[in-house]
């Protein structure tokens, strides 16, 4: 038996059929039957779709940040490798144990505040109210939760990886430019799914890559230093960005429903699981599971100088702030305007790299791949504009019709 809200609109949907074309017709079909198969999934997705467009003021929070997520990202490369360890395997480490530390200050914090503000609304704090506060500590540690925070400290770490190893090897602009080329492995996948791709994202992507190639191609392009090998650092460079690519995908499909620092928690837990097991395979270092101040993983907490920086500028800028910005990022827009619009990191990240004397000025053959690199830019950003605002309106037309269920004839 139907609902009593399916009778009207049917009723409705009868008697302007003779309005509607085919393509209407199959398209309002084929959106009831998302929303009756998987309604809740359906409405996040119009809200999620939306969400930076629906006033001034959230266009302009999305846009905030987006530019600090842009500017934080910018810096990982070249801040990270000025930590005084001796290995950058080891300076990662340091930098991931510093967020588990805060966010875990975060989190006590978050929960605290939360069972005050029970207390306040209630009766008192009693063997329920302590009941329930860890029971929301268990939801938020879900299977679900976990496996998609577990997925993602994967994907985020080839994606820290390659960025800081390929800084290492090779000039920052460059490594940053394949770091922030996760766009063009979203945009592959999305054409291999068969999903919807403006023209404009695929002209604006073609054009990137051939401003990239000119740009990797400058013989003036150097490190200052020893240790330069721009092949192997532009192909860990690349493969970070097909980590970056699947980080952002899995963030947006498998929804939490854990805040924000909870999530970011599980995802730097997992990212040390993972550098403690792998690191050691790559890093020839019998000090490594040590506390040296050089080569050891626990080194930065025998050091205070190093400990306060690590604990008040390193790991709150260059870790929590990027990742929870990312994560915002991808509540108020869609992933591939995230991802465009992150193609202009590399501009500020070589700028903080030549202010921190970690590269030289590049040639005339760079600056002419940048002014290609950033019309590719424009244009992908024209078309990801488009095509957020077409699905914007399809997503309001069918809000409009009341997620209706057509008849069997139709």
């Amino acid at each position: 038996m139907k609902s009593s809200l399916q009778n009207p609109l049917n009723n409705s949907l009868h008697s302007n059929s003779h309005l509607l074309s085919n393509h209407d017709l199959l398209d309002m079909s084929h959106h009831s039957s998302i929303i009756r198969l998987h309604p809740a999934t359906a409405v996040v997705e119009e809200q999620d779709l939306r969400i930076a467009f629906r006033s001034k003021k959230d266009f302009m929070i999305g846009a905030l940040w987006l530019a600090t997520c842009i500017l934080s990202s910018a810096t990982i490369g070249p801040i990270v490798l000025m930590i005084p360890a001796k290995s950058p395997y080891v300076s990662i480490t340091w930098r991931c144990q510093g967020c588990i530390l805060l966010m875990a200050l975060w989190c006590i914090g978050s929960y605290v505040r939360e069972s005050r503000k029970k207390e306040k609304e209630g009766c008192g704090i009693s063997e329920d109210q302590r009941v329930t506060t860890w029971g929301k500590i268990l939801k938020d540690s879900s299977i679900y939760n976990l496996t998609s925070a577990g997925l993602m400290a994967v994907f985020g770490s080839i994606w820290c990886f390659g960025l800081v190893l390929g800084c290492k090897y090779t000039l920052t602009a460059h490594a940053d430019v394949l770091y922030c080329s996760n766009g063009v492995f979203i945009l592959l996948i999305a054409i291999f799914t068969c999903q919807y791709v403006h023209k404009y994202e695929i002209i604006g992507y073609i054009i990137y890559g051939i401003g990239a190639v000119i740009m990797l191609s400058d013989p003036l392009a150097n490190k200052i230093g020893e240790g330069m090998n721009k092949p192997l650092g532009n192909l860990i460079a690349i493969i970070g960005a097909l980590g970056g690519a699947l980080y952002g995908i899995t963030s947006t499909k498998m929804r939490r429903d854990n805040p924000q620092e909870v999530a970011l928690l599980h995802i730097f837990v997992g990212n040390f699981i993972l550098q403690i097991i792998a690191y050691p395979y790559f890093d020839e270092n019998p000090l490594f599971f040590s506390f040296d101040p050089e080569f050891g993983i626990f080194g930065w907490v025998s050091d205070p100088w190093i400990f306060m920086m690590m604990f008040l500028f390193i790991c709150p800028w260059t870790g929590i702030l990027v990742n929870y910005s990312l994560l915002e990022c991808y509540r108020y827009w869609t992933l591939d305007i995230v991802a465009v619009f992150f193609l202009t990191e590399p501009y500020f990240a070589e700028i903080t790299a030549i202010i921190l004397g970690q590269d030289k000025i590049p040639g005339f053959q760079t600056f002419i791949g940048i002014g290609i690199l950033s019309l590719g830019i424009l244009l992908s950003i024209n078309g990801s504009k488009i095509k957020a605002t077409e699905e914007a309106k399809t997503s309001n037309k069918c809000q409009e019709e009341g997620d209706i269920e057509l008849p069997e004839n139709v």
